[in-house]
């Protein structure tokens, strides 16, 4: 019994080696792949445009934050004073 067993995972072995063969050399499994390389491209791309976004954002919050350091924020403008109730 214990050598039937070893016969038979080494069938399943071969087979699913096989069968792994099989599907990487089929149309679809390639155009799977591709399609899932220009999926990731164009989530990279947005990727890099939210980073750049983001990168804008923390310098206009840098600056905002110096003007606050340097006293800068909160001066009433001539602008200001006309439209102040």
């Amino acid at each position: 019994m214990g050598i039937a067993a070893v016969v038979v995972a080494c069938i399943t072995t071969v087979g699913g080696i096989v069968a792994g063969f099989m599907q990487s050399f089929k149309r679809e499994t390639k155009e799977a792949r591709r399609e899932n390389r220009e999926d990731h491209a164009v989530v990279q791309m947005q990727l890099k445009m939210i980073y750049k976004g983001l990168n804008k954002v923390d310098d206009k919050l840098d600056k905002h934050i110096q003007d606050h350091r340097e006293g800068e924020h909160g001066k009433v403008t001539k602008a200001d004073r006309g439209n102040a109730s």
